[in-house]
């Protein structure tokens, strides 16, 4: 029951934010960046895990974040190329990952020094 909800919870977002893009698509890129699947995420670890799950959870939640804007960064700056749609995406695809990647090593580094 809890993954239907969270299936919803953020299928309503993108639709909320892909609604507002027809009446104004800058709000809607400000909308985009919204910390609810965040938000929503606490809660259902907290109800899941308690304190201990959302303090580890709250822990590398910022490096995801930061992997986000860094994703956001490169898409834009791709899209001001003359680069087709699909490569675009992948442009903010290949950063999120490698800025995934390297919070993964960071951290891992970090628990076991």
């Amino acid at each position: 029951m809890v993954s239907v909800i969270r299936f919803v919870v953020g299928g309503l977002i993108i639709v909320a934010v892909s609604l507002v893009t027809k009446a104004d698509p800058l709000l809607s890129g400000i909308l985009s960046g919204f910390p609810a699947v965040f938000l929503t995420s606490l809660v259902f670890i907290y109800l899941s895990s308690g304190q201990k799950g959302v303090q580890a959870f709250t822990k590398t939640a910022a490096w995801g974040m930061a992997a986000t804007f860094l994703a956001a960064v490169g898409t834009v700056a791709a899209s001001y190329g003359r680069i087709s749609w699909p490569f675009v995406i992948a442009a903010g695809l290949l950063l999120y990952a490698l800025a995934v990647t390297s919070a993964i090593v960071i951290t891992n580094k970090r628990n076991y020094s």
